[in-house]
């Protein structure tokens, strides 16, 4: 069986969950809070939160292209796959919330797994971490303010 990379990045947010969630949310919201990212749309035939829409964004000199398989108000999530993931394929990255109910904080989770040749995996593995740092890292600072 192949080995599958996996990265998985998570923060302690100190807002309320709903909080969180509401910034978080809807797809095409991820340029208003991560840092690294620009210029979101959303492909016109869905709303940000319906299965199968699609987003575009600048990432960088990159434009990335990303499609929603699964979005949870109940369970605060959403999971998503790359249309072209460059040198990564069978892609799924999960985003999501739990909240900490003792001090009305939220833990962020973001993971992604996915196939790499073996020579890039560390390369993919150190990018992947890097994006997923600045934005929950960047939620963190904002609601510390």
């Amino acid at each position: 069986m192949p080995y599958q990379a996996r990265v998985l990045v998570s923060q302690v947010i100190p807002g309320p969950i709903n909080d969180v969630w509401d910034t978080v949310r809807s797809f095409d919201s991820i340029d208003s809070w991560h840092p690294g990212i620009t210029d979101c749309t959303m492909d016109e035939d869905r709303s940000p939160v319906q299965i199968g829409a699609v987003r575009d964004f600048q990432a960088g000199d990159r434009t990335v292209r990303e499609r929603l398989l699964a979005h949870s108000d109940v369970d605060q999530y959403y999971q998503y796959t790359m249309e072209d993931g460059g040198a990564k394929t069978d892609y799924l990255s999960e985003f999501r919330l739990i909240p900490i109910t003792e001090s009305n904080q939220t833990l962020a989770k973001w993971f992604a797994h996915y196939d790499v040749e073996e020579e890039k995996r560390k390369e993919e593995a150190e990018h992947l971490n890097h994006v997923f740092s600045a934005g929950l890292n960047n939620l963190r600072d904002v609601y510390s303010e």
